[in-house]
Order: structure tokens, then C-alpha cells, then sequence
């Protein structure tokens, strides 16, 4: 691999993102990608995000060695087997979040239902979205937070064929109406797709949150299959985890890549092959319009519109509908703002009219709704994308692993757009007891 072995160097704008590498066994599947390894930073030396210098840490740095081996990795784990998850209480702030613990392991929820013991889950744009305005799509309340989730099948339902999920398996879920930032979660035994054997990582859950939408964006921008070798790419949104893993695959498919995102990013997307752009479209599109053979949009900043003058006459435009962003976050007030997840705003309805109806050239995504259509397929790409993962031919950057109550913390960081890479939540990672969020616990009839 071009990027295995390779040290972190400086991130985008000061801002250091501490990792921890993972999967023994597999190598260093580090990148270039903007961080600098030092003495006092080394890649494999903390785990948690930190922010710009003469801030507080945001979360406890702990050893990644290989000394860990002798029990001090186990001190981390928690081992209590009970239930514990992250919900949100009501709308607005950080402080609506609090960890509830159960007094029993989750059951299935139902007989075609199978639990999941998690082992990695997401910590999003979209999680704050939801604990900021709600989502109409979720009834419950009050809701617990994480879209992705990778781990184990811990029990089934009645009604699940053992001849297909055994307990044990490891699985991955989409959830579009959250629940993963928690140690188990029942789910539909179709929503289930099982993973090799091998396929013990935890980054895989940035596999199944960021590189599948990437992977299948850029498929649909593909004329009859043929690569983008040479040809004008153009990422909207390119410092999220989804765009930078439409930067990454696109890059080493030979494209000239463009990629728009705040000026903290520029150095960190130059690394990984593209040209930086100001996310405002009166910045970048006097240089770009007409040219690009590809445009895949994540944001909607004006409805799609400087996207699809920036296309040649046979150009794509991929409005990728299922992604959210700390831009999006921070203008989820101003009226004149696409918002392409307000199903209720007039800007996000026209935009769509536009797209589906008017525009020849762009075509819609959305993650959950690929899977939906064609599950098989879905889980066969999930599967070579994992291939690729273990051979060090793609490298998703992980910002920070964190415990269920360090959880309000990193949605605090994402809304101002400061992680590099995917947030994991870590569900069975023993609680800080340096954050202060607020532990309930349930009586068993709760």
C-alpha cells in the first residue's frame, strides 16, 4: 500500500487529531493524511480528539502499547453485561444527554429481531441534528443516538432461521432511526449483514459510514463502469469523513480531484490528492465552472445550483441526500440554506424538484435507501471494501474513540466541524469519570 507504515503529520489549521491504530495482526494502516508523528505525538500513543493549543484536552490520553497485552487493555473494558446507552431527553444542548443504565441485558424486541452486542459505533453530524431539532422519523422517546454499527450477534428471536445467524456472527447495521450508541441493540434480522470471520476491526464502522456512500457515489457517477481515470472530480463538502473518503477513493482511481471545505482543511486535502477550494460557490466556481466531469454534492448550499454549472455538457452531479455536516449544523437557521435533510423546508423541496425533474444530469444517493433496494448487493460491496481495508489500499481516519459520556463532548467538536475523520463510540469502554454527564439508572420494569 502507498500509505501503510506511513506517519501522521500536521493537521489542517493546528488542530491534532490523536489516534489510536487498530487491529493487531493487520499492520499500520495509517496515512498521509495531515498529522505529524513526534515524540509527543506519536500515532499510536493516545486515543481521544484534542483540540487547538491552549485548550483542554477533550478527552484522557491512555498507552496503545503492546504491553497492554498483560491485562492493562482489559482495565479499560467494562464488564458489567448489562444494558448502557446514550440518550437524548429533549431538544436543544449537550446537557439533554444523559447515560442510562439498565438493570438487564437487551432482549430481541421482537421474534424476527436478533440483539447486537456492539462493538463500535458513530458519533455524527447527524446525532446533534437530531438532539438539536428532532427527526420526524423517530417516534421513541427519548432517543438514542448512532446511525452505524459494527459487533456481534449476542441473541435472536424466536422466529430468526439459525441456519443463517448464528450467535457470534459479526454483523454490521444501518440504523436510520438511531440506537447504536449503546452496548446492545435489537434489530430487524434483515437489517443484519454479516461480515467475514476476520472482519474483527472497529474501523469498519467508518467502511459502512463513510466509504460505502463514497464507493457508491462515484459509481453512480461512472459512465457504463469505465474508471474516472484523468477525470475533473469535484467533492462538495470535503472535509467530512464522507468527502474525504470520496477524495481518497477518487484519488487513487486517477482522478484530478477538487474538493471544497473550510480554509482549517486545505493542507489535510492537498495530502490526500486534491486541489482546495473555499466552500463558498462564489469562490470556487469562477475557476471550475464548465469543467468538472464529476460533482458529488453533500451539502446543498444553494440548492444544487453552482453544482451543476460547474459540470461539462455530458457531466454528472450526485446529490448525495443521506449526509450531514457541521456547515449544515451551523446554518440550520438561515432560511436562504438548502438544508437537504429539512424534509419540511421549501429550499429543500424545490432543490429536489430540480435534481429529480428538471436537470438531466444529477441523480440522488442516499446510503439507507441503497441498502433497502438491493440488501445483496449492498452487502457484497460492503464486503470488498472491507477486503480492501485489510490490504492497506484504503485508510479511514478515525478522529477519536470515545466512551458513552464522553460522547456529549465529541458532538460538541463536530459542531464546530473540528474532528478529522470519523468519531467511534466505543460502547463497552468504561465510562470517564472526569465528564460530567448525568448517570440514570432503570429499575427492570423501566
Amino acid at each position: 500500500s502507498r500509505t501503510a507504515g506511513r506517519s501522521a503529520r500536521n493537521l489542517p489549521g493546528g488542530f491534532k487529531m490523536k489516534l489510536r491504530m487498530l487491529g493487531s495482526g493487520h499492520g499500520n494502516h495509517g496515512r498521509d493524511d495531515g498529522s505529524r508523528a513526534t515524540d509527543a505525538t506519536p500515532v499510536t500513543s493516545a486515543t481521544g480528539i484534542t483540540v487547538p493549543k491552549n485548550n483542554t484536552t477533550a478527552f484522557p490520553s491512555s498507552s496503545d502499547k503492546k504491553n497492554k497485552k498483560d491485562g492493562k487493555a482489559q482495565k479499560e473494558v467494562d464488564g458489567d453485561a448489562r444494558q448502557r446507552d446514550i440518550c437524548c431527553r429533549g431538544q436543544g444542548g449537550v446537557e439533554n444527554l444523559v447515560v442510562r443504565q439498565h438493570a438487564e441485558v437487551t432482549k430481541p424486541g421482537a421474534p424476527d429481531h436478533v440483539v447486537v452486542k456492539v462493538t463500535a459505533s458513530t458519533v455524527s453530524a447527524r446525532d446533534c441534528l437530531l438532539r438539536m431539532k428532532g427527526d420526524p422519523n423517530i417516534d421513541s422517546s427519548p432517543a438514542v443516538l448512532g446511525y452505524h454499527v459494527v459487533g456481534q450477534i449476542h441473541a435472536l428471536g424466536e422466529a430468526v432461521n439459525s441456519s443463517k445467524f448464528r450467535v457470534g456472527d459479526r454483523v454490521a447495521v444501518l440504523l436510520p432511526k438511531g440506537g447504536g450508541n449503546a452496548k446492545y441493540v435489537s434489530v430487524p434480522k434483515k437489517a443484519a449483514i454479516l461480515l467475514p470471520e476476520n472482519a474483527d476491526r472497529e474501523d469498519i464502522v467508518c467502511l459502512l459510514a463513510s466509504y460505502m456512500t463514497a464507493y457508491q457515489c462515484l459509481k453512480l457517477a461512472r459512465k457504463e463502469g469505465a474508471p474516472l481515470t484523468y477525470a475533473n472530480v469535484l467533492v462538495i463538502g470535503g472535509s467530512g469523513p464522507v468527502g474525504q473518503a470520496i477524495v481518497e477513493m477518487a484519488s487513487r482511481e486517477g482522478a484530478r480531484v477538487y474538493a471544497t471545505a473550510h480554509k482549517m482543511h486545505e493542507e489535510h486535502l492537498t495530502k490526500l490528492g486534491a486541489k482546495w477550494f473555499s466552500v463558498k460557490p462564489k469562490k470556487w466556481l469562477p475557476f471550475l465552472e464548465g469543467k468538472m466531469d464529476v460533482v458529488v454534492d453533500s451539502l446543498c448550499l444553494d440548492g444544487y445550483d453552482s453544482s451543476y454549472r460547474a459540470l461539462t455538457p455530458d457531466g454528472v452531479l450526485v446529490c448525495n441526500t443521506g449526509n450531514h455536516s457541521a456547515l449544515q449544523l451551523q446554518h440550520r437557521n438561515d432560511p436562504g440554506f438548502c438544508m437537504a435533510f429539512d424534509e419540511n423546508g421549501i429550499n429543500a423541496w424545490w432543490s429536489g424538484v430540480k435534481a429529480k425533474y428538471v436537470w438531466s444530469r444529477a441523480v440522488f444517493y442516499d446510503l439507507n435507501e441503497s441498502y433497502e433496494k438491493n440488501p445483496k448487493m449492498f452487502g457484497h460491496e460492503l464486503h470488498y471494501l472491507i477486503c480492501k481495508l485489510q490490504r492497506g489500499e484504503i485508510s479511514p481516519k478515525v478522529a477519536g474513540r470515545v466512551s458513552l459520556n464522553q460522547v456529549p463532548k465529541a458532538q460538541t467538536l463536530i459542531e464546530k466541524g473540528l474532528p478529522n475523520g470519523t468519531v467511534v463510540c466505543l460502547p463497552w469502554k468504561k465510562l470517564d469519570p472526569k465528564q460530567p454527564v448525568k448517570v440514570v439508572k432503570l429499575e427492570p420494569t423501566q
